[in-house]
């Protein structure tokens, strides 16, 4: 008895132990606690930040854990400039920074981090670190602050350099071509900058997208952005700058090309209402040449039916500016030519709103997408009013003189629902295609289905015009426009329902339309105001805005 009760308690005591090991060795690893998001913090610095009478050749920054420098040359910046860049290399928790030159007297130097210093494990990033130091015996405290901005749609400019001139040097407008600036920053990704440690004077600011990394503006692509006047540092009053690419004003024709089977393009830099576009051959009747000006006449499009000829001497005349002469292959050469290639259906457009809306008053308009030459009414085309179908009684006509545009010749009337059905092959292209199956339900426009948009806009005292602008939401494309000289009413009509906003050009050269700046002329970009909010049209609902929009 007592040898099984042994026998048994051993029994137990081997299970006991085999799941106690069994318990050990599915051991579950340890979480590690929650993610570190705490960005690197200054330990020590030598020289002390902000410090005075600096004379070394080296500052080692010291941090409470290990740290990665992303793109030193590029996002670490100096200011005022140095000729030659320092070295700048970690060891251990330690950035040590050693200067190659001897540095100015008497002066105050920031060093900007922005967001090259991040925590070695976690990649948190200790932004917008600046260390200052004083070759003198008093440091520069004085800062400006501010923002920059696409001088068009006022989008932030990112990266950015944002420099100062010194008021008090010579030739103070033609630095920025020539000179590095006394001192510089860049901007953030919401196109913010600062500049710290400005000694107390007046400053000509200047803002440059350097395209080829020496600090000057020297190039006819760079985009640059500065203040028609002087300014002193004060940084509780933020500036806005609207930077903005110069245009050459020299006319040109910059492109004359075949761009599609039966389309050269001629397209000229500046407006060009004068431009003759002409060939002195004799042109078959079967060759249809139509001329489509733009509407800001830059542009020349000679539509043509293909392979009638195989090339055409074309002059380009423009006063004494432009006087060429070329002749045109009129063979287009794909880049991937397909074998027994089926022509594309011609794009067509109307001029409907909303859902299937026709604004009363409006003939229904067909807009295609390269001039008709002809078009042949099939007998399966219907037009049906609600749901009483009219074979044969379709009909158009030219509603412009390319014939890019068709009106429907069939009466209209309120409270009716109508459908179109046009078959392919009705309307025929210069360019030998023709139209794919068309199918419209519309129906004239009631009170109920749109809204309308009323504003009183004041222009400055003493503007030239201003172009009042309606846009969709994003503010990308401009649906409408209307150019004012006074205070007046300003009505955009027959809007679907949805998000809208409104901005004013400030129009001060008279030409209808957003002009850029010009440095060596100091001419500034044309302002651009935006609408404090954006408008939302609600079907039935008219927004009538009792506040006059005072443009300053």
């Amino acid at each position: 008895m007592i040898s099984k009760l042994k026998y048994t308690v051993l029994w137990l005591l081997a299970l006991f132990v085999a799941l106690l090991l069994q318990r050990c060795a599915n051991a579950v690893a340890p979480t590690g606690g929650p993610k570190d998001t705490t960005p690197p913090a200054v330990v020590e610095s030598v020289p002390e930040n902000r410090s005075t009478a600096f004379s070394g050749q080296k500052i080692e920054i010291r941090f409470d854990e290990y740290v990665t420098l992303e793109n030193a040359n590029q996002n670490v910046l100096f200011s005022p400039p140095l000729a030659s860049k320092p070295d700048i290399k970690l060891q251990g928790k330690t950035l040590v920074i050693r200067f190659k030159e001897s540095l100015q007297p008497n002066t105050t130097y920031t060093i900007h981090f922005g967001e090259a210093i991040k925590d070695l494990h976690e990649g948190n990033v200790f932004k917008d670190f600046v260390y200052s130091f004083s070759t003198g015996h008093h440091i520069d405290t004085l800062s400006i602050a501010g923002v920059v901005l696409n001088a068009n749609d006022k989008q932030p400019v990112e990266k950015a350099y944002v420099g100062l001139y010194a008021a008090d040097r010579d030739q103070l407008d033609s630095l920025p071509m020539t000179t590095a600036p006394n001192y510089i920053t860049k901007t953030d990704k919401e196109g913010r900058f600062r500049l710290e440690g400005l000694a107390n004077k007046d400053y000509l600011v200047f803002a440059l997208k350097d395209a080829n990394a020496n600090l000057f503006f020297d190039l006819p692509n760079e985009e640059v952005a500065f203040l028609d006047s002087l300014v002193h540092p004060n940084d509780s009053i933020p500036l806005s700058l609207y930077l903005f690419a110069e245009i050459d004003s020299t006319q040109m024709l910059l492109e004359k090309k075949l761009v599609e089977e039966g389309l050269l393009r001629f397209v000229f830099r500046h407006p060009a209402p004068d431009a003759v576009v002409m060939t002195p051959e004799m042109l078959p009747d079967s060759f249809h040449l139509v001329t489509q000006t733009s509407p800001n006449y830059d542009t020349i499009c000679w539509y043509f039916t293909p392979n009638v000829k195989d090339s055409l001497w074309v002059q380009v005349k423009l006063d004494t500016l432009i006087n060429d002469s070329s002749r045109y292959s009129l063979k287009f050469k794909e880049q991937n030519p397909r074998r027994n290639r089926v022509p594309e259906p011609m794009k067509v457009t109307t001029n409907l709103v909303g859902q299937g809306g026709l604004v009363a008053g409006h003939d229904l308009i067909l807009t295609f997408s390269e001039p008709v030459v002809r078009y042949e009414m099939r007998d399966s085309a219907v037009i049906k009013r609600d749901t009483i179908a009219y074979y044969n009684e379709l009909a158009f006509e030219p509603a412009d003189e390319h014939g890019l545009k068709y009106k429907l010749l069939n009466k209209i009337e309120a409270n009716v629902n109508y459908r179109i059905e046009i078959p392919d092959s009705v309307f025929f292209g210069i360019r030998n295609r023709t139209n794919a199956p068309i199918k419209l339900d519309f129906h004239l426009l009631k009170d109920e289905e749109y809204g309308n948009i009323y504003i009183t806009v004041a222009p400055p005292e003493g503007m030239c015009q201003v172009v009042v602008q309606l846009t969709d939401e994003s503010g990308k494309t401009t649906l409408m426009e209307e150019i004012i000289t006074k205070r007046q009413e300003v009505m955009f009509e027959h809007l679907a329902p949805a998000k809208y906003k409104l901005r004013a050009i400030l129009d001060a050269d008279g030409n209808g339309k957003w002009s850029t700046g010009n440095y060596v002329r100091r001419i500034l970009p044309e302002t651009v105001i935006e609408y404090k909010n954006p408008l939302e049209i609600k079907a039935g609902w008219d927004i009538d805005l009792e506040e006059v929009w005072e443009l300053r």
